[in-house]
């Protein structure tokens, strides 16, 4: 069965809700509900999602940590193969098999990042249903300070496999 679009839609309101997504980090990702991780926007085309800086995500250096900066840009594309996931009939398979990160600027203050590569994530997951097979996609993710400045760029390669339900 094909990506229900009315539910999708759903799905990525339900994302943007402040409460039920400080809820479902807090049950899911606790890591993610301890930083302050923030779910700005997601629809068919972009994802964006926020960091504030401060004491739960720096480095002895007042910078924002790797890893936190890490946590906010995957969320950005593995966001909507999620939504998409709980949109169908179908069960997907979904994991990181590798990442690449270029720190560009210190990253300070809230953090912004944001992943337009969604229409990519669709079109691998609809290539999975069509196959059966297990599609590779890079989903790339560019976190911006408050001045509009890249301080890092993010490659993250998804393997995304539609299966049966059973």
């Amino acid at each position: 069965m094909p990506i229900d679009d009315t539910k999708l839609d759903a799905e990525y309101k339900s994302l943007t809700g402040r409460m039920r997504f400080r809820v479902f980090t807090a049950l899911s990702m606790p890591a993610a509900w301890f930083s302050g991780l923030r779910m700005e926007k997601i629809d068919h085309e972009i994802c964006i999602t926020s960091l504030p800086g401060g004491w739960r995500t720096q480095n002895p250096f007042k910078t924002m940590y790797w890893a936190v900066q890490g946590m906010g840009a995957e969320l950005t594309t593995g966001a909507a193969p999620f939504a998409i996931s709980r949109s169908m009939s179908e069960r997907l398979r979904m994991f990181v098999v590798g990442t690449e990160a270029k720190f560009v600027k210190r990253a300070r203050g809230r953090i912004t990042f944001t992943c337009n590569d969604i229409s990519k994530a669709r079109d691998a997951i609809e290539e999975s249903l069509r196959t059966g097979e297990a599609i590779e996609v890079d989903l790339i993710s560019y976190g911006k300070d408050s001045t509009g400045d890249i301080v890092s760029e993010w490659v993250f390669k998804w393997n995304l496999l539609v299966m049966d339900r059973e």
